[in-house]
């Protein structure tokens, strides 16, 4: 499989996606819903925390003055934490909200998303301290007493996560290099995949055939960024022993290559034919043929190539051979 998925572009995975589409959209209307049901929860309180103090059957209960969180009175405890978490939670969601379109028109415009990708941690994990800081106090519990407890443990749990303060700091690291970004084709390691996530602690990469690799960012090292630059599609076609190479080269200079771009508007410039790269044992010819493209349409323009070429060549007669590596395998 992995051998397969190397020769296949993402246009090639979005057709055999679309088996996929039901259960993507499924999944989309979950997402949805959960949304929906989040943002009314959020009116519903705001409003109530605006408008309960006009409405004679609310302003004067206990229960809204615990659930006014600019009241100082708290009669009941339970209610003032819950009155805490939903307003906190509102925030957060207004402040997810806003990031994820943010990040919708950076990822289209090839923006900086992995920034906004590592603010959206931030707040989450935030998120979580705040509500847990806030329920305690409502609760009565002497929160600063409680971390000034926690400096003590906390400076000894420090001394053995030293590996995902590594990962932190290396993640700030590749975010304000730009080592990458979101949406980047790199190679890592030999593994070639689109950049998925960039979190605060690990990478997230995914493969042509969908499959992620999460790697932690203090392990990353030597990259190849292949969207900086433009990419280049380039293939050996054999050409039997027999075959005289100047009748060859002479046919490749008459047939124009870049009639070959008629058929595959991925290609960028024209197709180049850059001479005799090698010769096998066996004697067959190897020539080396090159088209410049997207990184993400190489193995779209290699097969066009492929195909332009050995078509101009069968129709003009030449024979094609049979590489070595190929005939040492049937042996």
């Amino acid at each position: 499989m992995e051998n397969f998925n190397k020769n296949l572009s993402e246009s090639d995975m979005k057709k055999i996606a679309k088996d996929n589409k039901p259960a993507e959209k499924k999944m989309k209307t979950k997402t949805l819903v959960f949304r929906i049901v989040e943002i009314t929860i959020a009116c519903v309180y705001v409003l109530a925390l605006i408008f309960g103090r006009f409405l004679p059957f609310m302003k004067d209960t206990d229960f809204f003055r615990s659930m006014d969180i600019f009241s100082g009175a708290a009669p009941l405890k339970l209610v003032r934490s819950l009155s805490y978490a939903l307003l906190i939670l509102t925030i957060s969601s207004c402040l997810h909200l806003f990031l994820g379109q943010v990040r919708k028109k950076a990822l289209a415009k090839r923006g900086r998303v992995a920034i906004l990708d590592l603010i959206n941690n931030l707040v989450k994990y935030v998120t979580i301290i705040i509500i847990i800081c806030f329920v305690l106090s409502a609760l009565g519990v002497d929160t600063a007493g409680i971390f000034a407890g926690l400096g003590i443990i906390a400076l000894i749990i420090g001394l053995g996560i030293t590996s995902l303060i590594e990962d932190i700091v290396a993640g700030i690291f590749i975010i304000a290099e730009r080592t990458f970004d979101v949406g980047d084709i790199i190679v890592l390691d030999g593994y070639r995949g689109t950049v998925v996530t960039v979190g605060i602690r690990s990478t997230k990469i995914a493969d042509i055939g969908g499959d992620i690799l999460t790697v932690r960012n203090s392990s990353i090292g030597s990259v190849i960024n292949l969207t900086d630059r433009q990419s280049c599609a380039a293939l050996t076609i054999p050409i039997a022993p027999e075959e005289s190479l100047q009748k060859v080269e002479q046919i490749i200079k008459d047939s124009h290559l870049e009639k070959i771009k008629d058929n595959c508007d991925k290609i960028v410039g024209d197709p180049l034919y850059l001479g005799l790269c090698s010769i096998d044992a066996k004697g067959v010819q190897m020539l080396l043929f090159i088209a410049g493209c997207k990184e993400e349409d190489r193995y779209d323009v290699e097969r066009a190539l492929y195909h332009g070429i050995k078509v101009m060549l069968e129709s003009n007669g030449v024979k094609l051979g049979v590489p070595r590596i190929f005939l040492d395998e049937e042996a």
